[in-house]
């Protein structure tokens, strides 16, 4: 089965950890572009309350979503015929899922618990960075974080949110130009949301 059918066929509750990362790419610079970003969604906060951003996402670190781009990507690597989490935008889609304000700050605070324990749980068994680690050796710490109930659905949660950067409307943050959507020949439905109409400001 090749990717494009694996995730036609695939459902909300994919298994977690199953695709390895095969393409290299500069996670760092990444993440500086995107946090750049939502430096300037902060500021423009206190001129557009509408937006304004819950506090908790401030505990977020660097490592975090270093380690959070890193997961996305072994998830969903870049290939030559198919775009992956960097072209889907699939950390910038999830930064403003956790950034609007009718997200709930449980929710928010499990992906900042999952993203620390991984971090973690790496140090314990490797004594490496989960960033620093191989391809291979964060397949495993990957595979153990699984073994844990709540690891096994943070890690679902994390794949749950790439494949709604893959598939949803470009006006969420993700699927840039429908480059999703142009990969499984998909055409969207009629209307689209407008900006102004998108569903956390009804």
């Amino acid at each position: 089965m090749n990717r494009r059918h694996f995730i036609l066929q695939s459902s909300s509750t994919i298994a977690a950890a199953t695709v390895p990362l095969f393409s290299p790419f500069n996670a760092s610079a990444l993440v500086n572009t995107d946090l750049s970003a939502g430096t300037k969604k902060i500021k423009e906060a206190q001129l557009y309350p509408e937006i304004s951003t819950d506090r908790t996402i401030k505990h977020f670190s660097h490592n975090d979503w270093l380690t959070l781009t890193i997961v996305q990507n072994h998830f969903l690597p870049s290939e030559n015929d198919a775009p992956g989490a960097v072209e889907i935008n699939a950390l910038h889609y999830l930064y403003d899922f956790l950034s609007r304000p009718a997200t709930d700050p449980v929710d928010v605070k499990f992906i900042l618990w999952g993203t620390q324990q991984l971090q973690t749980l790496s140090k314990d068994n490797n004594t490496v960075r989960f960033i620093d680690q191989s391809i291979e050796h964060r397949e495993k710490t990957l595979r153990h974080f699984e073994q844990q109930t709540e690891g096994r659905r943070w890690l679902v949660t994390i794949m749950n949110y790439v494949l709604e950067a893959l598939l949803s409307d470009p006006v969420y943050g993700g699927n840039p130009d429908g480059i999703g959507w142009q990969w499984l020949e998909h055409r969207a439905g009629e209307p689209r949301p407008p900006m102004n109409k998108r569903y956390w400001l009804a």
